[in-house]
């Protein structure tokens, strides 16, 4: 078992929070929990794997970051007037489907509503989180082997720092089943609770080994984002619904 301090990058000065003025957007970077948790012996045999994914996605992602129009419906400055001056955090979840296509969710998004990619230090997120950070993204890495629960570890991040996050409730299956630990986070913390699926025409679905869609080149991509639930009573069967109308919103073409 080891404990390791925080390496600083957490940095609670540097992240956006709502209400803050137009912060600047800055180099995206990968911090973990500092809590005591055992290493698995083969992460460090696996490095090299990571890099190779990450370096991969990266070249996949990066044309369709520099020519896809992006919009929001509803359109973001409406969520941003929501949540202002409430002081109260955003949790912003959606289907692991879809994941590949965050990438592009906030590229013209105010900064204020941006949020922190949690992650988890196993292989498979760390397969993707270089990629997030090279698009600016600040992500928060929770310790699975550790005596702090993963839910703990978040809550903690959360109400220190009042950061905004993103949470993929499905991860690791069952798909399209949201888990409980979203709403027991958000009704300890209190932060607002937001259905978003970003979803491109044209864009690249595969189904194996894992369900994805990928964004193209060109293409015109919506955010579709659901009515913000208010946290400190939300209910699992309510973040169930709000994302499955979300859903039904994109399979719809947004009428």
């Amino acid at each position: 078992m080891e404990a390791r301090p925080s390496d600083g990058r957490e940095g609670n000065g540097d992240t956006h929070r709502v209400g803050d003025a137009s912060p600047p957007r800055r180099r995206g970077r990968v911090s973990f929990a500092a809590v005591p948790h055992d290493t698995a012996w083969h992460q460090r045999l696996l490095h090299p794997l990571t890099l190779v994914t990450n370096a991969a996605l990266t070249l996949w992602i990066y044309p369709a970051w520099r020519t896809a129009r992006v919009r929001w419906d509803p359109p973001a400055e409406r969520l941003l007037e929501r949540v202002t001056g409430t002081g109260r955090p955003i949790i912003y979840y959606s289907w692991h489907a879809y994941e590949p296509m965050i990438f592009l969710t906030f590229r013209d998004a105010p900064p204020a509503l941006t949020p922190t990619p949690i992650g988890h230090d196993g292989l498979l997120s760390r397969m993707l989180q270089r990629t997030g950070a090279r698009f600016g993204y600040r992500l928060w890495i929770y310790r699975r082997k550790s005596p702090v629960r993963p839910r703990d570890q978040i809550i903690q991040m959360i109400n220190e720092s009042k950061r905004n996050i993103g949470l993929i409730p499905d991860a690791g299956g069952p798909y399209r089943r949201v888990k409980p630990g979203i709403a027991a986070i958000a009704r300890a913390t209190g932060a607002w609770v937001v259905p978003l699926i970003t979803n491109g025409r044209p864009s690249l679905t595969i189904r194996w080994p894992v369900h994805f869609t990928f964004p193209l080149p060109f293409s015109s991509v919506t955010v579709f984002n659901g009515e913000p639930l208010d946290g400190s009573t939300v209910t699992l069967e309510e973040c169930q619904a709000a994302l499955e109308e979300v859903e039904a919103r994109v399979r719809s073409g947004g009428r």
